[in-house]
């Protein structure tokens, strides 16, 4: 019987047997890692637990040690506690006296330090004004003593009550202020104070520390350093003669309208502008400058100082100068200044005149020598001598 002709149906359950067998090979050696896992899984844990009944032995071996320890300290602890116990009313008491004391001293020196300044000081509520301690410096400013002054408000001395909301005002923008306030006296006279305001807690309560100072003199010496530098002004601005103030290095610092048109300038600017230097826009003759120079650093002061100068348009007239050198506290020279005037015609005219003199000294020779001729033609020596002349000339005609 040929074997390719065998029936198929005896051969698939043969095969489906070796795929079960595989199948159930492949489980038993899944089964076969997995306990090996297992074992190896179980000599870890039986290595830990022999690593803890070690750690367990010798944690119960020291045990009763480390309780002996924490019974001791907890003895030592208790000596302490009750020794400290003992002794806390004693140390509360004496810090407290010795807070007191050193409140005390604080005070003390507080009040040493507020009284021995110049400067009015004093503590009020910012809301009310109200007054609430200031030093005796700071009542006498106000006509009153210190103990007084407490019976007032702030606000009651001021001159102008909106300077008060003003200072508050910037003293909340800026956490602090200061300025120049006017105030009033209790009779009512005015006078001018700096003060100055911050913030400050006193005694559990939000007030203002306040510092004071009179400067009424200085107000009133400015007001009349004010006055004069406008009369002065006044003088240097409408003065007819030629006012400057120039530097050594030769510039211009200032010069007033006089001055700026007899130069020829529209303007004291812009002849401050134009000058750069005095001895070659000036002067016409350089030796003039240093000899100015000279002078004031011998003398510090030159009156009458004539010189030719240059106009603007490059004309030249004559000056006549006064002028001083202002020095430092050091005696360094810092700047000259004077005035000057445009004696220009009374130059022409001196010229003129000696002119006139100069002929009429010609012409008093020219008499004087005529005069001394008549008289010499007068005198009997010289009729004779023209006698022997006319006697000669007629000998000789012969």
């Amino acid at each position: 019987m040929n074997p390719d002709f065998l029936p198929e149906e005896p051969i698939q359950p043969l095969a489906d047997h070796v795929s079960l067998r595989e199948q159930l090979l492949g489980e038993v050696e899944q089964l076969n890692l997995a306990i090996k896992e297992m074992h190896r899984k179980l000599e870890t844990l039986q290595q830990e637990k022999s690593d803890l009944e070690i750690l367990l032995e010798v944690t119960t071996e020291h045990s009763d040690d480390l309780l002996k320890r924490f019974h001791q300290q907890q003895v030592d602890l208790k000596i302490l506690l009750e020794a400290t116990t003992e002794h806390s009313d004693s140390l509360t008491l004496e810090l407290k006296h010795q807070a007191q004391e050193e409140r005390r001293q604080r005070e003390e020196q507080f009040q040493l330090i507020t009284e021995a300044t110049p400067v009015g000081l004093a503590i009020a509520e910012i809301v009310t004004g109200q007054f609430l301690y200031a030093n005796e410096q700071m009542g006498a400013l106000f006509g009153l003593s210190a103990q007084a002054l407490l019976n007032y408000r702030s606000s009651e001395f001021y001159a102008n009550v909106s300077d008060r909301q003003l200072a508050l005002s910037l003293l909340a923008k800026q956490g602090q202020f200061q300025g120049e306030v006017q105030f009033r006296r209790v009779d009512g006279t005015l006078f001018w104070g700096l003060l100055s305001l911050r913030p400050f807690r006193f005694q559990g309560v939000n007030t203002l520390l306040t510092a004071l100072y009179d400067i009424d003199d200085r107000k009133r010496a400015q007001e009349a350093l004010r006055l004069a530098e406008a009369k002065y002004r006044g003088i240097f601005e409408h003065a007819v003669e030629g006012i400057f103030q120039s530097t050594p290095d030769g510039q211009y610092i200032e010069v007033n309208p006089a001055m700026a048109a007899m130069f020829g300038y529209g303007s004291p600017q812009e002849m401050k502008q134009q000058i750069a230097d005095i001895s070659q826009q000036i002067y016409v003759d350089n030796c003039d400058r240093d000899t100015f120079k000279q002078r004031m650093a011998q003398q510090d002061e030159i009156k009458d100082f004539e010189y030719q100068a240059y106009r603007r348009d490059g004309s030249r007239f004559w000056v006549s100068e006064w002028a001083r050198a202002v020095r430092d506290a050091q005696g360094r020279l810092l700047y000259y200044e004077g005035s000057c005037v445009d004696i220009t015609k009374r130059k022409q005219e001196e010229a003129a005149l000696k002119q006139q003199l100069q002929e009429l000294k010609t012409e008093i020779d020219q008499t004087k020598r005529a005069c001394e001729v008549a008289a010499i033609t007068e005198t009997d020596y010289f009729q004779k001598l023209l006698e022997e002349a006319d006697s000669l000339r007629f000998n000789e005609e012969l």
